[in-house]
């Protein structure tokens, strides 16, 4: 009786380890799948991103076309002044690394300043005076933005002082 029984505890002890063991090859298998499809989707993510990106640069254009009265042409130019800006600023960041900093830095400058030159050329010196009052309306707005996501104003801490 004492063999019977200490064989059904060793048998069910046995099953209870094959099932367990398993049991968590299935889930690591699962979990495995899981992190496949997240990590394909990401990617899917990025397209979709580059996609919006696109998108707003294009309404940010339209809205530009509007609001300066470009013709067709200037658009156009305008356009593909962007466009090469976009791809400049996209081979510095992928070949910049934060050890260089500074340097990353001075050139976005100089590629600021070639567009804004190029944009000059393009704008009348009232579409450019213009365009210029919206981009620093928007440098403000997004450091305002700024501001409040860090909980800090800083208008409202140099008032305190």
């Amino acid at each position: 009786m004492k063999k019977q029984l200490f064989s059904f505890a060793l048998l069910l002890s046995l099953g209870t380890s094959f099932a367990s063991s398993s049991f968590a090859a299935t889930t690591a298998a699962i979990g495995q799948e899981q992190r496949q499809d997240r990590d394909h989707d990401k990617g899917r993510k990025g397209d979709k991103k580059g996609q919006r990106g696109a998108q707003h640069q294009q309404r940010r254009l339209d809205q530009m076309a509007k609001d300066l009265d470009l013709s067709s042409k200037d658009k156009a130019k305008v356009e593909k002044i962007f466009q090469e800006q976009q791809q400049q600023m996209q081979a510095l960041r992928s070949r910049s690394s934060s050890a260089d900093r500074s340097q990353a830095m001075a050139e976005r400058k100089r590629i600021q300043e070639s567009t804004d030159k190029k944009l000059k050329d393009v704008l009348s010196k009232k579409q450019y005076a213009q365009f210029e009052a919206k981009r620093q309306e928007r440098q403000r707005q997004m450091a305002d933005r700024h501001n409040d996501r860090r909980g800090n104003d800083r208008r409202d801490a140099s008032r305190r002082s």
